[in-house]
């Protein structure tokens, strides 16, 4: 009895040595590897990106040579010469080709991020945007438009008032983000779609975004209230730091 005892005492007592080698073991593989995934963000979005893994052990998921999901948030990234934006970004199924300098190939991966007032007026009080317009529409609005956004377009109105209001609908264009004038009015007047038209074919509101990482391109592109969402999609880019 005494030695079945002995036994089980020096197994359990093996145990948690293991608990506490595997529990210390993946914090450590966490902070090496959240590190480097860090550092790869960061190069390509700026910023200091925070990083979360999935629920899944990490030493467990290295050792089969998998990241199964990654999630890294930034609130003040730059994507591909947009204004500055937060995004959350999830990778899922990364695998590791090589854990020096963390390479790997991505398996899909899904961001989404949020430009607020203050980086849509950048995007559109540009020479091409606002300042394409005529004399009449572009100098009410000035270089310093007031933007309101309540879900579904965008509204631009000088500073002051609303003697001129231009609305545009956020799309998906040709590898650019673009905002497609869909109302004009002046002193609370609508103007007809033809003059709209007229507007538009004046007004070059897009920007390029070319160059992204991790074959995003832009998936939907969308006003909500207070802010413009937009959403990427991607496959098969590679992952490295």
């Amino acid at each position: 009895m005494f030695l079945i005892v002995w036994v089980v005492r020096r197994l359990v007592v093996i145990a948690v040595l293991l608990v506490i080698v595997l529990v210390v073991g993946d914090l450590v593989a966490g902070k090496l590897v959240g590190s480097a995934v860090r550092s790869a963000i960061a190069a390509r979005f700026g910023g200091s990106p925070q990083v979360s893994f999935g629920s899944t052990p990490l030493l467990w998921q290295l050792v089969h040579g998998d990241l199964d999901h990654v999630t890294v948030r930034e609130g003040d990234a730059s994507i591909a010469g947009l204004p500055p934006t937060s995004l959350v970004a999830n990778f899922d199924d990364v695998r590791v080709t090589s854990l020096i300098g963390l390479h790997g190939v991505v398996g899909s991966v899904a961001l989404e991020a949020i430009l607020g007032p203050a980086a849509v007026r950048d995007l559109l009080a540009t020479s091409a945007c606002v300042g394409g317009l005529p004399d009449g529409v572009g100098a009410a609005l000035t270089s310093d438009p007031r933007i309101v956004i309540p879900g579904g377009h965008v509204s631009l109105f000088p500073p002051h008032g609303r003697a001129v209001e231009l609305r545009l609908a956020p799309v998906v264009g040709d590898r650019a983000l673009a905002f497609r004038l869909i109302g004009f009015a002046q002193d609370g007047q609508s103007a007809s779609s033809a003059t709209v038209d007229a507007l538009a074919a004046q007004a070059d509101c897009s920007r390029s975004l070319a160059g992204l990482p991790y074959n995003l391109a832009l998936a939907t592109a969308s006003a909500v209230p207070g802010d413009v969402e937009l959403s990427f999609r991607g496959r098969g880019g590679q992952f490295q730091e």
